[in-house]
């Protein structure tokens, strides 16, 4: 006799493979259910808090904020968040970018005529000179450009880890500047919230600068230590491989052509910050001067310095191109360098959005002074990943909630204990 499976026992395995099926269904349901959660729910929770602290700090009896330099705070957070978005997107990495930094500050010039002309009267350029403009906008315009050149110089000889890691003094090196420069002093407890603020910016990177501080340690004890000094014996000498020379000599390149210049272009940055508050919130040539005229200032001995290095570039593009032979040389020396080749009209959108960051950063340095365009860079930081949760759909990480809970934080503590 031959038995037959019976139904019953045919029924099971479909039944078992169908309630798996059907766990798993539910398993991924609950997946993208807290995804989706996590991407609406912690927005909002960053975005409240952040409402929260400001508010909380603008109404406390010890804040030195008022509502106008909360605004410029926000709006300069804002642009830095979404600066290097519509740069990448709108600029064409062949452009010139002297011609986008030119066109930026004669943008930047006509924005702070504007705003002068709205805001201020024009009879208080009566007490206007041209050395009183040299002392305080040419300076700091100096300084910004030879920051610009060490900061450029750096990032050829480093990689981005340990250059970003290196920026974050630039917080601390603003404080000690305008301690420099105008005698301001923090308190101990407004020291506490810039340390906060800068291990924020380490957590919410998720540990990448605490590597990368840890590279340059490493670099900085290698190129110190005397172990090269040491006398050797010959054959030692004799047996030490090219190899270790080499590496030798780029640990030592690194350092002088990267770290140097890094740690050189922040403090740079704080003593024209401190400047710039300086001829911003006191009389500099018998002449008070607001934001608006103060940037269109700045910009102007700016354009006048690309303008001398796009003429001298001009000068030496003869020379270069006689060493190319052929159609291509011809072509090349025709329109190969051109100021605005490869430029759109969508190259005029982050433009115009730098321009006005030059703007609040001006407006920042006259109602907060230039320690708090720090929490405007690091809450910038915030907002980018807003961004990219909302655009990109990427899920904020655990690091980044704990960073912003530690910028708001130093921020509070900041704002409410004075000197």
């Amino acid at each position: 006799m031959i038995l037959t499976p019976s139904r019953s026992s045919k029924m099971r395995p479909l039944k078992s493979q169908s309630s798996d099926a059907m766990i798993l269904k539910r398993k991924m349901m609950f997946t993208e259910a807290i995804q989706l959660s996590s991407r609406t729910i912690g927005p909002m929770a960053i975005v409240g808090g952040t409402a929260t602290i400001y508010s909380a700090a603008l109404s406390h009896s010890s804040s030195t904020l008022t509502h106008a330099s909360v605004i410029y705070l926000l709006l300069l957070a804002l642009n830095y968040s979404i600066m290097p978005r519509i740069s990448k997107k709108y600029i064409p990495p062949k452009v010139n970018k002297k011609s986008v930094a030119l066109v930026e500050e004669v943008v930047k010039l006509s924005i702070g005529i504007g705003g002068f002309l709205l805001t201020d009267n024009i009879e208080s350029l009566k007490h206007w000179t041209l050395n009183s403009s040299l002392l305080a906008a040419g300076l700091p315009s100096t300084l910004y450009a030879v920051q610009g050149v060490l900061t450029y110089k750096a990032y050829q000889n480093l990689d981005s880890v340990t250059f970003n890691g290196l920026t974050q003094m630039k917080t601390f090196s603003a404080a000690l500047c305008c301690y420099l420069v105008l005698g301001k002093v923090q308190s101990r407890m407004q020291m506490v919230a810039l340390a906060l603020l800068s291990i924020s910016t380490v957590v919410f990177q998720g540990g990448a600068s605490i590597s990368s501080l840890q590279k340059v340690v490493r670099k900085f004890r290698h190129i110190t230590s005397n172990e090269s000094d040491k006398p050797r014996l010959s054959h030692e000498s004799s047996v030490e491989s090219p190899k270790k020379e080499k590496a030798n000599v780029d640990m030592r390149r690194v350092f002088f052509l990267g770290i140097a210049p890094c740690l050189a272009a922040t403090f740079l940055s704080g003593l024209a910050g401190a400047f710039s508050q300086r001829s911003l919130q006191l009389v500099v040539g018998s002449m008070e001067r607001g934001a608006y005229w103060y940037s269109a200032e700045i910009s102007f001995f700016s354009a006048v310095v690309l303008l001398f290095s796009m003429a001298f570039d001009r000068l030496r593009a003869p020379t270069v191109t006689t060493t190319v032979t052929g159609s291509e040389g011809a072509a090349e020396s025709r329109g190969g360098h051109g100021f605005f080749k490869h430029w759109t009209w969508q190259t005029l959108i982050p433009i115009f959005v730098k321009a006005c960051c030059g703007i609040l950063t001006a407006l920042v340095h006259k109602h907060s002074g230039s320690v708090m365009k720090g929490f405007s860079l690091i809450l910038g930081l915030v907002f980018s990943a807003l961004l990219q949760t909302a655009l990109d759909e990427e899920d904020l990480t655990s690091s980044q909630f704990l960073g912003t809970a530690l910028v708001l934080l130093s921020s509070w503590l900041h704002f409410t204990s004075p000197p």
